[in-house]
């Protein structure tokens, strides 16, 4: 008895020391230049740029850099907490049927063991992952989305029609319901990208950005609240002087903590507002992504009410009263679509 006491001691012992490397490597501080890279990644692919290069989005020198993958990501209640959103460049959120609103991250770093709940695709998600020349990576999409990507004009990951190669990039968790437990990894995605031979090295367009230490004018800001449709959907952020981040919170001011628990924050909040209109009694919605309108640039607690800009195949600018273009702080940065008319208050 005491024998096999000790075996399972050991056994716990050595189970527990794996899950710590494994979370240590998940939650590794990203702000301020401390992301870490696999450097077998860039050995084994010559695609992938070295040398003295700012980083898509963030602005950190001497890392590799690739193609991005463009992840759609749930957001409904039974998905929380999410794995992956801690470690995108961008993420872009937009509002879906029934109130509800979906996260798009853009990520370019590896060495990120779960990426998920994955989730379905729409026509403007479609758009945003042509407008980063990325790979999307989804499972399924409404009927628009579906036909769009039909052209073959996107590269992308389906789980759901896109053949046995690309289905067995994803695995479903067991500790949650279809269709919230949906994940897959960067390493994984990487790999099957490399055995279709797609190609790495097409790079995302970049935004001018500022350093840590550069001022930065505008209007103080302490909180930000934007009241999409449903309440389970409703966000806030909150600045915190002394790290220069804003935080993230969800419904009934609760922090939007990730998978590893981990409290979601980011260096830049955009809010982009955007025409819209129904296109069917399903509640699916059109956002009108293209032309220009408002939008609202936070930024070391502070703010500039500025305006958004895109022609059709280009990049979203974002710019000031004067026309010029917003630089954004080094650092991640959380692009939230709002449907015009809705209430924000900051």
């Amino acid at each position: 008895m005491k024998k096999k006491y000790v075996i399972w001691s050991l056994l716990a012992f050595f189970l527990s020391v794996l899950l710590g490397s494994v979370t240590f490597n998940i939650a590794h501080p990203y702000f301020r230049g401390e992301k870490t890279l696999h450097n077998k990644e860039t050995e084994d692919n010559p695609n992938i740029i070295e040398g003295d290069q700012e980083y898509p989005f963030a602005g950190w020198k001497d890392k590799p850099r690739q193609r991005a993958l463009v992840v759609v990501i749930d957001n409904s209640v039974k998905a929380r907490p999410q794995a992956g959103l801690e470690r995108a460049d961008v993420v872009v959120e937009f509002p879906v049927e029934g109130g509800l609103t979906r996260f798009v991250a853009v990520i370019n770093i590896d060495d990120m063991d779960l990426i998920g709940p994955i989730r379905s695709a729409r026509p403007y998600i479609v758009d945003l992952a042509k407008e980063y020349k990325g790979i999307l990576i989804h499972a399924g999409g409404s009927e628009d989305a579906l036909k769009i990507l039909e052209e073959g004009t996107l590269e992308h990951f389906d789980e759901i029609n896109g053949g046995v190669q690309v289905a067995s990039s994803f695995w479903r968790i067991p500790d949650r319901e279809k269709p919230h437990n949906l994940f897959t990894s960067s390493d994984v995605l990487r790999h099957t990208i490399k055995k279709l031979k797609l190609n790495f090295a097409t790079l995302s367009p970049q935004r001018p950005l500022l350093s840590w230490e550069e001022e930065i004018q505008g209007n103080k800001v302490e909180n930000i609240n934007i009241y999409y449709a449903h309440k389970s959907s409703a966000v806030s952020f909150s600045y915190h002087e002394e790290q220069g981040v804003f935080y993230r919170y969800i419904e009934d001011n609760q922090p939007h903590l990730t998978y590893l628990g981990e409290h979601l924050k980011v260096a830049n909040v955009i809010i982009q507002i955007v025409p819209f209109r129904y296109t069917d009694g399903d509640g699916h919605l059109q956002l009108i992504m293209h032309g220009e309108g408002e939008a609202l640039i936070f930024r070391k607690g502070t703010v500039i009410e500025g305006r958004w800009k895109k022609t059709p195949g280009g990049f979203t600018e974002f710019i000031d009263k004067q026309g010029k273009i917003v630089p954004l702080l080094e650092g991640p940065t959380w692009i939230a679509v709002v449907p015009r008319g809705l209430r924000i208050d900051y």
